[in-house]
């Protein structure tokens, strides 16, 4: 569970918010948001990445401490190329919008349309962000969010 002081401990598992300007999206509050109501001992951690920077950041989380990272917009088609693995969305679209670590791998995923499917019917304002926040706790937790 994550302590009231929002700390991180070894047991947190990290997420990157890779974006030109992480800082300034509301997503990786929201996120953490989340996480800490559902008890749920997991973080989001903006990350303002430049272009050039891009390769060399993705390449070196194989060995970082996070778990995975979203990957902003305007960074999903150039980090296809630099997965070890993609699902067969990733494949089929040619983006990736979400990086698993597994082992030192990098496991490319796509989440936003299936968050955007699977949470249309149920929010009807900020429907883009509250689906991929949802999807993304329980894609990271493994559990189903039933407080929707």
């Amino acid at each position: 569970m994550m302590n009231n002081d929002n700390s991180i401990t070894v047991e947190t598992k990290l997420f990157g918010f890779i974006a030109e300007e992480a800082h300034s999206s509301r997503f990786s509050v929201s996120v953490n948001k989340l996480f800490k109501t559902n008890g749920i001992n997991a973080m989001v951690i903006p990350m303002n990445i430049r272009p050039d920077d891009l390769g060399f950041t993705i390449s070196q989380m194989r060995s970082s401490k996070l778990n995975g990272a979203v990957i902003s917009t305007e960074y999903q088609e150039e980090v296809f190329d630099l997965l070890d693995r993609r699902s067969s969305e990733v494949e089929a679209s040619g983006i990736c919008d979400f990086i698993r670590i597994e082992n030192g791998m990098l496991l490319g995923e796509l989440i936003m349309p299936v968050a955007l499917e699977k949470f249309a019917e149920v929010y009807n304002e900020d429907i883009a962000l509250q689906s991929l926040c949802h999807y993304f706790y329980e894609l990271t937790t493994g559990e189903n969010n039933e407080k929707r």
